[in-house]
């Protein structure tokens, strides 16, 4: 019996296992020990015969470890054609590939996988078999890092152009025009960092926008906010894209600020982990208020711009803080 077979028979009708984490794109040890504690967990409470999936959420994309076929056999058929091929029809073993699988979620960006080693081997000796999936799964993790740090690169270019039109129309405004105009006064020698300041916020709502759509098209469409939270899988992406929309807040500040100022980027990371747990508390709790509204319509724009706006002016104000009180 091929391994095909074997698998078909195997997984007809069958639960499929599951776990998830999500990476954090500062913390590889921290990401390589839920690795660990997520496999050898399966090992200890399946056979290697279970159908299971160990999926790694990061910012911009999925991971999953998994026998290769689980989700489409036609995989598993191609990959035992190549090993006949290569080595022989006796020679190609039954055993079920593992397989590593990088899937993007950012426009024309190509899905990967790597076969690491076998499901058998991840059973019957877990410490050879792990760090070939660590490795493959590390790999994929910086090609996320890439994406990301590509989307921040592109909304630090887009901030030149923004800052110089916010600075542009200040500057042509009286200082009884910027009064009315704002609500307050902004004097001259001012003007230069509020119009940073303004671009800083107009490319973080640019960030805010796409992860409300990103809900709202694809997590809500005809349903509610109520019904994608009593899903198990649409809750755990929602607060997925909520820890996403933090990391590409707090990146875009790292980018345009601490690349080239090691010392100011440090500042920012040791901010992290009070402004997430704030972040994760308040979502939650505007959650539940919305939750428990009359009204079933929630306006996601609105929602992700309460939540992530006192984000970004912390940020922005650690940024002024750091530089003495200039960008």
């Amino acid at each position: 019996m091929d391994a095909q077979e074997q698998l078909n028979r195997k997984y007809t009708n069958s639960s499929i296992y599951t776990s998830a984490f999500y990476a954090d794109p500062d913390d590889a040890l921290d990401n390589r020990a839920k690795l660990f504690e997520g496999l050898k967990s399966f090992t200890m409470n399946q056979h290697e015969d279970s159908p299971f999936c160990l999926q790694v959420m990061s910012t911009n994309s999925e991971i999953n470890v998994m026998p290769l076929g689980l989700l489409d056999l036609e995989e598993l058929k191609n990959y035992e054609q190549e090993q006949r091929r290569a080595k022989g029809l006796f020679q190609a073993g039954d055993e079920i590939p593992l397989v590593v699988k990088y899937i993007p979620h950012v426009k024309d960006e190509e899905v990967k996988q790597t076969v690491v080693t076998t499901t058998q081997e991840l059973f019957a000796d877990f410490n050879t078999a792990f760090p070939k999936v660590w490795a493959a799964v590390n790999d994929y993790l910086r090609d996320n890092q890439a994406l990301l740090n590509a989307i921040e690169a592109d909304l630090v270019a887009d901030f030149a152009d923004v800052y110089r039109e916010y600075q542009a129309n200040f500057t042509q405004m009286s200082a009884s025009e910027r009064q009315k105009a704002l609500g307050f006064e902004l004097k001259d020698e001012e003007l230069d960092h509020f119009a940073r300041y303004m671009a800083d916020m107009h490319e973080v709502q640019a960030v805010i926008f796409s992860a409300a759509g990103f809900v709202k098209k694809e997590l809500v469409g005809e349903n509610t906010f109520q019904e994608v939270m009593n899903d198990n899988i649409r809750r755990s992406t929602f607060f997925w894209v909520l820890d996403n929309t933090f990391y590409e807040v707090l990146y875009y500040f790292l980018t345009h600020y601490g690349q080239e100022n090691a010392k100011l980027a440090k500042h920012l990371r040791h901010q992290k982990a009070t402004l997430i747990s704030n972040m994760r508390n308040d979502a939650f709790e505007r959650a539940q208020k919305e939750l428990s509204a009359v009204d079933a319509t929630t306006d996601f724009e609105k929602y992700f711009t309460d939540v992530y706006i006192p984000v970004a002016e912390q940020l922005a104000a650690e940024v002024d803080k750091f530089n003495g009180g200039t960008k």
